[in-house]
């Protein structure tokens, strides 16, 4: 029991951390809409302060309050109890004496207007004779006029409720020179643009949270049922003066050890799964553009070709060849696309062996014209027929998957599929969709090589925005017309 739930609490400690790796990688894509909603909602909050501000301007006065009844002195000739019972008294009534038709008649006649143009409030001192008033208004004239007015009047009006009253100012009212209520729009801007950036960060992370990608070997074996080639991590170049080489194949020698042995373990379990299957011709596909399955098949070949298999490269990518970049090959050559649409078929001659390998390349540099017809020709089939005569494996680059047919198509002609994903890329839902579409021509698929893994040191510094990685463990295999290979440690 208790490890169940020790169990439950990885999964979900797992479930976070995978959250928080989709939230980064959708912030580095989505960065811009928190900073656009901040704008917009800053400046949506700015407009509508300023529209809906109106300046108000006030006036006020501070007077003392004492009767003018005989009567009310104590036998000390002090008045001071009864100015503060009279000041309480008053301030308790100035409700209903502001409120009173008389006092708003009484201002509206002394003004000579039909509607007064302003606030007008007052408040006690406690345990004080002392009494203010204060009158606001949107014009700062109005709000003088008003509450000299109110000086003149109130105490009339007072002498209907409590008796005779004398007010004795201890301020003079002024002219205001500026509202009260100065606009200060910083703070309600920054309130908006607060609050948008919350809302484009709550969008981000909902959206990364309806994500599901493949970013462990473990998540190709829960998520696609699939078996695991290899984990290659990122790769990256550091910025040097002169030219330096930034092809990702383990022929360059700025690639470190650690990518070699990459590639040495995609190797070895490629090597395994092949003594199962039986497979010569090799396709590599992926779900979408960018994700490594150029640099995975050219180095696949490679290790294979210097662990001493004769191996084949054949860009099948008909739209957008690219094996010959991968390689850093600039001499021109004759590709599928030029064999397919010639009537010369003796595809041998055209094969560009790759120096101190037993590599050859049948790669050109222009796209086909038509892809799709020459895809689905029959010659093609044929040509692949004839390269099995020459070579132990053949690997073929072809399109990816989610956005062509064309890997369907020359599924047909391959023995086994290699699958290359590239680590919080392509979503599980579309990987599935392709590898069934894969299932659907026939063919086997060998594995799945996760690309691009973080956290590995792979490179040679600055982000150059490859990501892939190598290895190369170089021991002898011999030919497949000889006798069955074997890894040799």
């Amino acid at each position: 029991m208790e490890d169940h739930k020790i169990d439950q609490l990885d999964e979900e400690k797992i479930d976070l951390f995978r959250l928080l790796q989709e939230f980064w990688k959708a912030f580095q894509r989505l960065f811009w809409l928190p900073v656009i909603l901040a704008i917009l909602f800053g400046a949506a909050q700015g407009i509508r302060s300023w529209r809906s501000y109106t300046p108000r301007y006030s006036s006020e006065v501070t007077f003392t309050i004492q009767m003018t009844d005989w009567m009310l002195t104590d036998i000390g000739g002090s008045t001071n109890y009864y100015d503060k019972a009279m000041a309480e008294q008053l301030s308790k009534t100035f409700p209903y004496l502001l409120q009173s038709e008389l006092m708003q008649s009484m201002l509206r006649q002394e003004m000579g207007v039909n509607y007064v143009n302003g606030s007008i409030t007052a408040q006690t001192v406690p345990n004080t004779n002392l009494f203010s008033l204060k009158v606001t208004s949107t014009d700062p004239q109005a709000a003088y006029d008003i509450l000299n007015t109110m000086i003149e009047i109130y105490p009339r009006v007072a002498d209907y409720v409590v008796g005779s009253t004398q007010m004795n100012l201890l301020t003079v009212p002024t002219v205001a020179e500026k509202p009260y209520n100065e606009f200060r729009p910083a703070r309600t801007v920054c309130k908006g643009a607060v609050l948008g950036a919350i809302l484009g960060m709550l969008v981000i992370l909902a959206y990364a949270a309806t994500r599901r990608s493949i970013r462990g070997a473990e998540e190709i074996r829960k998520e696609l049922n699939q078996s695991c080639l290899g984990a290659l991590p990122q790769v990256t170049f550091k910025r040097r003066s002169g030219a330096v080489d930034r092809t990702i194949s383990i022929r360059n020698k700025k690639i470190s050890g650690a990518f070699q042995e990459s590639v040495r373990s995609m190797r070895i379990k490629f090597l395994r799964e092949d003594k199962k299957q039986k497979a010569q011709v090799v396709m590599v596909t992926s779900t979408l553009p960018g994700e490594g399955k150029t640099t995975v098949a050219t180095n696949l070949a490679l290790t294979l070709s210097q662990n001493g298999a004769k191996v084949i490269l054949v860009d099948l990518d008909l739209r957008k060849p690219s094996v010959k970049k991968a390689l850093g090959i600039r001499k021109p050559s004759i590709g599928v696309p030029e064999l397919l649409a010639g009537n010369d078929r003796d595809v041998k001659k055209y094969l560009v062996p790759l120096k101190d390998t037993h590599l050859s390349l049948l790669a050109g540099d222009e796209p086909a014209a038509d892809a799709r017809q020459q895809i689905g020709s029959k010659h093609l089939a044929s040509l692949l027929d004839t390269l099995r005569q020459e070579a132990d494996f053949i690997v073929l680059d072809t399109p990816p998957c989610r956005l062509v047919a064309d890997s369907a198509s020359i599924a047909r002609a391959a023995d086994c599929t290699v699958y290359v994903l590239r680590s919080g890329v392509a979503q599980v839902p579309h990987v599935l969709d392709s590898l069934q579409l894969l299932a659907d021509s026939g063919t086997r698929i060998m594995g799945c090589v996760l690309n691009g893994v973080q956290g590995s040191h792979g490179g040679y510094g600055y982000g150059y925005g490859y990501g892939y990685g190598y290895g190369g463990y170089y021991g002898k295999y011999s030919s497949r017309h000889k006798k069955t290979g074997e890894e040799q440690a």
